[in-house]
């Protein structure tokens, strides 16, 4: 018969891993399952990773049959002493961000009805039961550049004139699949502008600019020779996912860049010539 430790704390260690993330785009082309991993830092992302570890486990296991599973606060075990058993109510430490504490999951075989009840995991919040959206998968996303826009449009640009330069960004949305089982909607908005103007300057942003007569992002030019503007874009996302019967958005870990080169363009100087 096949047995299961009923420690709670032993089920963290087998929790801290994350299986594997697949990020396919809108179009429905499927991509490649790309592997990817949760970072555990502390005691509450340690929890997290395995509240969630225990809810991907009967979800998977929704269609597999094998085991028999129910949440409850009541202890399913016998309780000779020595055997550990979640508390009746939610350890008061316990904040959740987005509803009430889930209660503790327990599990047995289904193909055995002697089988005894094994704790699969404690007291947990609605939030970690989620699948997270890690900066890997944010990197899979096919984000498009911002492009470059300057004005006066064409070279060549003159020296000690300001040169204006602005973006024109829009949010990108994706569908996607996590761990090929998760369906995701995740939107990708652009955060931070950094301007390299090709002569060393350089020019960081949360503002987009807007083009003439607006001078909201200028550079002024102080040699002569030869210049390309490039943009480098932050952009961070928010997630929902389909298996939350409440499709809250949630904000995805870390950041994406993406990098945009200006056409190659002359800084020359007018000079002013007398005519008899």
């Amino acid at each position: 018969m096949v047995r299961e430790s009923v420690s709670a704390t032993a089920s963290v260690a087998l929790a801290v891993a994350v299986a594997v993330a697949a990020v396919a785009a809108v179009a429905p082309v499927a991509m490649a399952a790309i592997p990817a991993k949760v970072t555990v830092e502390g005691d509450e992302d340690r929890l997290a990773a395995g509240a969630f570890q225990a809810e991907h486990d009967r979800r998977l296991d929704a269609a597999r049959g094998i085991y028999e599973y129910e949440r409850t606060s009541q202890c399913k075990v016998p309780r000779p002493e020595g055997t550990e058993c979640p508390a009746p109510i939610p350890p008061i430490d316990l904040v959740c961000e987005e509803g009430a504490p889930v209660s503790p999951l327990w599990r047995r075989l289904r193909s055995d009805s002697a089988d005894e009840w094994h704790l699969r995991w404690g007291w947990s919040c609605p939030e970690d039961l989620q699948p997270p959206f890690t900066e890997n998968d944010l990197r899979q996303l096919k984000v498009k550049a911002v492009e470059v826009q300057h004005q006066p449009v064409d070279g060549p640009m003159l020296i000690t004139k300001p040169v204006i330069v602005y973006a024109e960004p829009t949010a990108q949305e994706f569908r996607v699949r996590l761990m090929d089982f998760y369906d995701v909607d995740v939107v990708v908005t652009p955060r931070e502008y950094t301007w390299e103007f090709g002569d060393g300057g350089t020019l960081t942003t949360a503002d987009p600019g807007r083009p003439y007569p607006a001078f909201d992002l200028t550079h002024v030019y102080e040699s002569l020779g030869k210049a390309r503007i490039t943009l480098r874009t932050a952009w961070s996302a928010k997630y929902r996912v389909d298996t939350d019967q409440l499709r809250r958005w949630r904000d995805a870990e870390g950041s994406v860049f993406t990098v945009d080169e200006g056409e190659e363009f002359e800084v020359i100087e007018l000079r002013s010539t007398l005519v008899d």
